[in-house]
């Protein structure tokens, strides 16, 4: 890694310290929410579900991402009475590993289809509350903030482009955890140096503390694990990189400027890839919840066949009888594309819904793979 490329966001931060800790969009909540999920959790509490609430309460910022839910989806599953199949799954989750990363990683693969196998099992339709990888990468690093980084893939693209970091880590299936939290390392020791932004952070902290009513606020990062993935994200959504001090080319090759810029294209592919991940779940989700209505015994109209009867409905596939012998059509195309008509409107509006959510699923679908195969190309 760079370390002087590493000192130059470090250097912006530092000199945008007031803007990120002011308004809104504070970036010591971070800490607050780490901080908050200290104090209230507790894996073998009575009440599973209460406590993962209030634990929570605060964070769901880190861990929600647009209209995707996950803390509401364990929740949920508390709800419905599977509170202690959860316990369990963060238990697992939560198993000292010895540091082996690659281990930390398959376990939390493992949470994330132990969890969504049950929330497929009691509530297919709800999309928005499955877990992802970069979730339960997030609860392990909210709930254990010393032994683990919070991940934003496409943050962290930009960062080990920009800063020269070799190692691939990835997103979702082709994610390298290890990578991530061996540049991540790397960062925070550089970070140790730096006495002028510790200083700030600590005394902000302290600020913050007092008026909040946290006295554990200042001491919640000992490691700089949240500073260190605060500087990574910080310098992606507020655009460091475009600063002209990181933009400097004249101390930057050709062929350096290269791999940055195609660092920082790859990270907002990724993006795209993460929100069209979310909208073809959502549509597949919409098509698991349409339902073809129930024709055996209806009567149709066929263009050029005439009048029938629906004979048999097998899924998307239904037998007409026609006065000549029966044919065989697939719903909801052969209604939507004008083939079969019916008296009133109430079957054709169904096949019309059912038609569009199949046709925005499979445009996602397209979408997606562009993403992939431009991705692809970029490596």
């Amino acid at each position: 890694m760079n370390t002087e490329r590493i000192k130059v966001l470090t250097n912006i931060y530092l000199a945008r310290f007031p803007e990120l800790t002011g308004g809104d969009a504070d970036i010591r909540d971070k800490w607050s929410a780490v901080s908050g999920c200290a104090r209230k959790w507790d894996l073998n509490a009575a009440d599973f579900r209460k406590m993962f609430a209030e634990a929570f309460k605060n964070a769901v910022f880190l861990t929600d991402h647009d209209d995707v839910h996950p803390v509401e989806g364990i929740l949920y599953l508390c709800k419905e009475g599977r509170g202690e199949d959860v316990r369990a799954a963060f238990a697992d989750l939560l198993l000292r590993d010895g540091g082996d990363i690659t281990d930390r990683q398959e376990r939390a693969s493992a949470f994330v289809r132990r969890i969504n196998d049950m929330l497929e099992e009691l509530a297919p339709e709800k999309w928005q509350y499955r877990q992802k990888i970069r979730t339960a990468i997030k609860y392990l690093a909210i709930i254990r903030p010393a032994d683990n980084y919070i991940f934003k893939a496409s943050a962290a693209a930009a960062f080990a482009g920009y800063c020269g970091n070799d190692e691939e880590i990835g997103y979702d299936k082709y994610l390298k955890l290890s990578n991530y939290y061996h540049m991540c390392d790397e960062t925070a020791t550089y970070l140790r140096t730096r006495n002028d932004l510790l200083e700030k952070l600590t005394g902000s902290l302290e600020e913050k503390a007092k008026k909040d009513g946290d006295r554990d606020l200042p001491y919640i990062d000992v490691n700089l694990h949240i500073l260190t993935y605060d500087l990574i994200s910080t310098a992606y959504r507020c655009s460091f990189y475009a600063d002209k001090a990181a933009n400097r080319r004249s101390k930057v090759s050709t062929v350096q400027q290269r791999k940055i810029d195609r660092a920082m294209q790859k990270a907002r592919l990724i993006d795209q890839r993460e929100d069209c991940v979310d909208k073809y779940e959502e549509y597949e989700a919409a098509q698991r919840r349409m339902k073809i209505p129930q024709l055996i015994g209806k009567k149709a109209r066929h263009g050029a066949f005439g009048n029938g009867m629906m004979e048999l409905q097998e899924g998307p596939y239904i037998t007409v009888s026609f006065a000549d012998r029966n044919r065989k059509f697939v719903l909801p195309g052969a209604v939507t594309q004008g083939y079969l008509s019916f008296a009133g409107k109430k079957i054709e509006d169904s096949c019309a819904d059912l038609q569009k959510v199949l046709n925005d699923r499979k445009m996602k679908e397209e979408e997606l793979t562009s993403i992939d195969v431009r991705l692809q190309l970029l490596d």
